[in-house]
Protein backbone atom coordinates (compact mmCIF):
# COMPACT_ATOMS: atom_id res chain seq x y z
CA UNK A 1 0.00 0.00 0.00
CA UNK A 2 2.85 2.25 -0.52
CA UNK A 3 0.87 4.64 -2.94
CA UNK A 4 -1.77 4.98 -0.47
CA UNK A 5 0.68 5.86 2.17
CA UNK A 6 2.52 8.33 0.05
CA UNK A 7 -1.05 9.66 -0.31
CA UNK A 8 -2.01 9.94 2.85
CA UNK A 9 1.57 11.10 3.96
CA UNK A 10 1.00 14.08 1.64
CA UNK A 11 -2.13 14.60 2.16
CA UNK A 12 -1.47 15.47 6.34
CA UNK A 13 1.60 17.45 4.84
CA UNK A 14 -0.13 20.24 2.74
CA UNK A 15 -2.59 20.40 5.47
CA UNK A 16 -0.12 21.42 7.98
CA UNK A 17 0.95 23.72 5.36
CA UNK A 18 -2.04 25.34 5.03
CA UNK A 19 -2.42 25.93 8.71
CA UNK A 20 1.28 27.64 9.10
CA UNK A 21 0.84 29.42 5.16
CA UNK A 22 -2.46 30.49 4.75
CA UNK A 23 -1.44 31.45 1.30
CA UNK A 24 -0.81 28.80 -0.15
CA UNK A 25 -4.48 27.28 0.09
CA UNK A 26 -5.22 30.10 -2.43
CA UNK A 27 -2.49 29.13 -4.69
CA UNK A 28 -3.14 25.11 -4.81
CA UNK A 29 -7.28 25.18 -4.41
CA UNK A 30 -8.94 24.28 -7.24
CA UNK A 31 -10.83 28.58 -8.09
CA UNK A 32 -11.91 27.81 -11.88
CA UNK A 33 -11.40 31.38 -12.88
CA UNK A 34 -8.37 30.89 -11.57
CA UNK A 35 -7.32 27.51 -13.14
CA UNK A 36 -8.39 27.71 -16.50
CA UNK A 37 -6.55 31.03 -16.88
CA UNK A 38 -2.96 30.24 -16.73
CA UNK A 39 -2.93 28.65 -12.84
CA UNK A 40 -3.31 24.92 -14.25
CA UNK A 41 -1.31 23.22 -11.61
CA UNK A 42 -4.76 23.64 -9.63
CA UNK A 43 -6.69 20.56 -11.24
CA UNK A 44 -3.72 18.67 -9.76
CA UNK A 45 -2.90 20.28 -6.55
CA UNK A 46 -6.64 20.88 -5.11
CA UNK A 47 -6.56 17.08 -4.50
CA UNK A 48 -4.18 16.86 -1.64
CA UNK A 49 -5.66 19.48 0.18
CA UNK A 50 -8.51 19.95 2.94
CA UNK A 51 -10.95 22.28 4.67
CA UNK A 52 -10.57 21.33 8.09
CA UNK A 53 -9.22 18.44 10.12
CA UNK A 54 -12.43 16.46 9.99
CA UNK A 55 -12.54 16.79 6.10
CA UNK A 56 -9.21 15.32 6.40
CA UNK A 57 -9.70 12.52 8.45
CA UNK A 58 -12.99 11.42 6.62
CA UNK A 59 -11.29 11.20 3.08
CA UNK A 60 -7.90 9.57 5.14
CA UNK A 61 -10.06 7.22 6.75
CA UNK A 62 -11.90 5.88 3.62
CA UNK A 63 -8.43 5.94 1.47
CA UNK A 64 -6.77 3.82 4.16
CA UNK A 65 -9.97 1.21 3.96
CA UNK A 66 -10.58 0.63 0.28
CA UNK A 67 -7.07 2.22 -1.03
CA UNK A 68 -5.09 -0.81 0.16
CA UNK A 69 -7.44 -2.84 -1.12
CA UNK A 70 -7.72 -1.61 -4.52
CA UNK A 71 -4.09 -1.06 -5.03
CA UNK A 72 -2.98 -4.63 -3.94
CA UNK A 73 -5.58 -5.83 -6.84
CA UNK A 74 -4.87 -3.50 -9.38
CA UNK A 75 -1.45 -2.82 -9.56
CA UNK A 76 0.54 0.41 -8.45
CA UNK A 77 0.62 1.94 -11.86
CA UNK A 78 -3.06 1.45 -12.38
CA UNK A 79 -3.92 2.46 -8.85
CA UNK A 80 -1.85 5.56 -8.78
CA UNK A 81 -3.28 6.08 -12.15
CA UNK A 82 -6.70 5.87 -11.00
CA UNK A 83 -6.29 8.42 -8.07
CA UNK A 84 -4.67 11.30 -10.21
CA UNK A 85 -6.41 10.92 -13.19
CA UNK A 86 -10.24 10.67 -11.32
CA UNK A 87 -9.42 13.75 -9.48
CA UNK A 88 -8.23 15.36 -12.46
CA UNK A 89 -11.61 14.32 -14.00
CA UNK A 90 -13.97 15.33 -11.03
CA UNK A 91 -12.32 18.77 -10.61
CA UNK A 92 -12.79 19.06 -14.87
CA UNK A 93 -16.56 18.05 -14.13
CA UNK A 94 -17.43 20.23 -11.48
CA UNK A 95 -16.41 22.82 -13.25
CA UNK A 96 -18.20 21.69 -16.51
CA UNK A 97 -21.29 21.50 -14.61
CA UNK A 98 -20.87 24.82 -12.50
CA UNK A 99 -18.97 27.17 -14.67
CA UNK A 100 -16.30 28.90 -14.65
CA UNK A 101 -16.51 30.68 -10.78
CA UNK A 102 -14.73 32.24 -8.50
CA UNK A 103 -15.33 29.79 -5.77
CA UNK A 104 -12.72 27.22 -4.78
CA UNK A 105 -12.61 23.62 -4.12
CA UNK A 106 -10.30 22.18 -2.24
CA UNK A 107 -10.31 18.01 -0.86
CA UNK A 108 -9.37 14.66 -2.06
CA UNK A 109 -12.99 13.55 -1.84
CA UNK A 110 -13.56 13.13 -5.81
CA UNK A 111 -10.42 10.87 -6.33
CA UNK A 112 -11.42 8.46 -3.06
CA UNK A 113 -14.69 8.38 -4.45
CA UNK A 114 -13.09 6.82 -7.32
CA UNK A 115 -11.15 4.45 -5.65
CA UNK A 116 -14.08 3.33 -3.52
CA UNK A 117 -16.27 2.53 -6.86
CA UNK A 118 -12.82 0.70 -8.15
CA UNK A 119 -13.48 -1.76 -4.80
CA UNK A 120 -17.55 -1.68 -5.43
CA UNK A 121 -16.67 -2.81 -9.19
CA UNK A 122 -14.14 -5.63 -7.30
CA UNK A 123 -16.21 -6.41 -4.57
CA UNK A 124 -20.36 -5.09 -5.20
CA UNK A 125 -21.92 -7.87 -2.58
CA UNK A 126 -18.81 -6.88 0.27
CA UNK A 127 -20.70 -5.42 2.94
CA UNK A 128 -20.12 -1.74 4.38
CA UNK A 129 -21.06 -0.09 7.48
CA UNK A 130 -21.90 3.07 7.56
CA UNK A 131 -23.45 5.51 10.31
CA UNK A 132 -25.03 4.75 12.50
CA UNK A 133 -23.94 1.02 12.08
CA UNK A 134 -26.23 -0.01 8.95
CA UNK A 135 -24.41 -2.34 6.79
CA UNK A 136 -24.98 -1.63 2.61
CA UNK A 137 -23.38 -4.04 0.20
CA UNK A 138 -20.59 -1.88 -1.52
CA UNK A 139 -22.44 -1.73 -4.92
CA UNK A 140 -25.40 -0.09 -3.58
CA UNK A 141 -23.61 1.90 -1.38
CA UNK A 142 -21.92 3.85 -4.77
CA UNK A 143 -25.48 3.72 -6.93
CA UNK A 144 -26.57 5.62 -3.84
CA UNK A 145 -23.84 8.09 -3.58
CA UNK A 146 -24.06 9.10 -7.33
CA UNK A 147 -27.70 9.65 -6.92
CA UNK A 148 -27.56 11.90 -3.79
CA UNK A 149 -24.63 13.37 -5.29
CA UNK A 150 -26.38 13.97 -8.43
CA UNK A 151 -30.08 15.44 -6.64
CA UNK A 152 -27.87 17.08 -4.08
CA UNK A 153 -25.35 19.39 -6.53
CA UNK A 154 -28.79 20.14 -8.72
CA UNK A 155 -30.99 21.35 -5.94
CA UNK A 156 -28.21 22.65 -3.91
CA UNK A 157 -29.44 20.44 -0.97
CA UNK A 158 -25.42 20.83 0.69
CA UNK A 159 -23.93 24.78 0.00
CA UNK A 160 -20.12 24.54 0.03
CA UNK A 161 -20.04 21.11 -1.13
CA UNK A 162 -18.39 20.08 -4.29
CA UNK A 163 -21.07 17.37 -5.14
CA UNK A 164 -20.57 17.46 -8.86
CA UNK A 165 -16.98 16.59 -8.48
CA UNK A 166 -18.04 14.16 -6.13
CA UNK A 167 -20.01 12.86 -8.55
CA UNK A 168 -17.58 12.91 -11.41
CA UNK A 169 -14.86 10.70 -9.23
CA UNK A 170 -17.50 7.99 -9.23
CA UNK A 171 -18.56 8.64 -13.40
CA UNK A 172 -14.29 8.49 -14.02
CA UNK A 173 -13.58 5.67 -11.57
CA UNK A 174 -16.10 3.40 -13.19
CA UNK A 175 -15.15 4.41 -16.38
CA UNK A 176 -11.64 3.23 -15.81
CA UNK A 177 -12.50 -0.26 -14.29
CA UNK A 178 -14.42 -0.27 -17.27
CA UNK A 179 -12.33 0.17 -19.92
CA UNK A 180 -9.42 -2.13 -18.11
CA UNK A 181 -12.13 -5.18 -18.04
CA UNK A 182 -12.48 -4.93 -21.54
CA UNK A 183 -8.99 -4.67 -22.33
CA UNK A 184 -8.48 -7.61 -20.16
CA UNK A 185 -10.85 -9.56 -22.14
CA UNK A 186 -9.45 -8.33 -25.10
CA UNK A 187 -6.13 -9.82 -24.74
CA UNK A 188 -7.57 -12.72 -23.11
CA UNK A 189 -6.60 -12.25 -19.47
CA UNK A 190 -7.91 -14.30 -16.53
CA UNK A 191 -10.96 -12.97 -15.48
CA UNK A 192 -10.68 -10.51 -12.63
CA UNK A 193 -13.52 -8.71 -12.10
CA UNK A 194 -16.96 -9.60 -11.03
CA UNK A 195 -19.97 -7.22 -12.01
CA UNK A 196 -22.81 -6.81 -10.37
CA UNK A 197 -25.22 -8.52 -12.78
CA UNK A 198 -23.52 -11.12 -12.63
CA UNK A 199 -23.41 -12.16 -8.81
CA UNK A 200 -26.41 -10.51 -7.53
Amino acid sequence: MRITASIMIACFALFLLQIFYEPFTGLAALTPAMAVNGMYWQFFTYMFLHGSISHLAINMIGLFIFGAVVEKLIGVRRYLFLYIASGLGAGAFHILLTGISDVPMLGASGAVFAVLTAYAVKFPKNWIIVFPGIPVPAALLVVFFAFFEFFSGMLGFEPGIANFGHLGGILFGFIFMFYWEKISKNKHEPESFQWVWETW
